[in-house]
């Protein structure tokens, strides 16, 4: 099936992002550098997690039929270890710029359709997706070995900011430069879905609301790091009226560029409250 395009209005985010580099040998003010993790004593373990980015539409019948049931297993069988993205692309009432501009990366032939990385390798593309092999892709990704990891930390300002720590660490030493993109996502979005197979039925989670920064796949926050090197990055999210924060979450995707290209190093998520 054919994208359709639409133009939407952009959904307004406000947001700032402070990088800290560490090195092992170089302590930071009040950071603790040590191989449990640094970063101020926290713990970064070595996990790896597999991030899956997702396009459809609610127009699309396959969509419904296959790509939101792969998605919904995928889920139950990696609760914690599969991050999800979901762009909705075409005559949808959940698009939106950000993830038109994500659509415009990766540029999938059609819908529905997953991206699957993990540890800077190539990353896996479905397009037409057959549940099971799907979940097979999520699994080959989370058997590699994690080269970096980061954990987060969100604050509610309560004024409709939410800050969003980001610490992390590199297992080994890195090539080339590597940026971090934070996204809003929201769920439990309820839109009829074009032959809906999937248990709950018409109920759209991990929805791409919005991304941090100008640029859809982030910020360069490291160049040819080191092995224990942290990092610690700060993010300022301004969650919109129509949005229900108890509903939200923030992603944040590590991805190694080289030259014009990209590579998905690894992915975390934090629900908000």
């Amino acid at each position: 099936m054919k994208h359709l395009f639409k133009s939407s209005l952009a959904i307004l985010i406000g947001i700032s992002l402070t990088v800290v580099s560490c090195k092992k040998d170089e302590p930071a003010s009040g950071e603790n550098n040590n191989n449990n993790g640094g970063n101020g004593g926290l713990v970064i373990p070595q996990e790896q997690k597999a991030t899956v980015i997702y396009f459809g539409g609610t127009w699309c019948p396959p969509c419904g039929s296959a790509g939101k049931p792969a998605k919904e297993q995928i889920k139950a069988a990696h609760p914690g270890k599969a991050n999800i993205m979901s762009c909705q692309i075409g005559n949808d009432p959940m698009t939106n710029a950000d993830a038109n501009a994500m659509n415009g990366v990766f540029k999938p032939a059609g819908v529905p359709a997953m991206y699957i990385g993990a540890s800077d390798d190539q990353i896996m593309a479905m397009v037409g997706i057959n549940p099971s092999v799907a979940l097979n892709n999520v699994n080959t990704q989370l058997a590699k070995t994690a080269k970096a990891n980061l954990i987060l930390t969100a604050t509610d300002n309560n004024d409709g900011l939410i800050t969003v720590k980001a610490n992390s660490k590199f297992f080994v030493d890195g090539t080339d430069e590597y940026t971090i993109g934070g996204y809003l996502l929201e769920g439990k979005l309820n839109y009829t879905q074009a032959s809906d197979a999937s248990i709950e039925k018409n109920i759209h989670y991990d929805v791409l609301r919005a991304k941090f920064g100008d640029n859809i796949l982030g910020e360069v926050f490291a160049t040819a790091p080191k092995k224990d090197q942290t990092f610690e990055s700060t993010m300022n999210f301004f969650i919109q009226p129509t949005f229900k924060k108890e509903n939200c979450s923030i992603m944040v995707i590590i991805w190694k560029k080289s030259g014009n290209q990209y590579t998905i190093n690894n992915s975390t998520t934090i629900k908000l409250k």
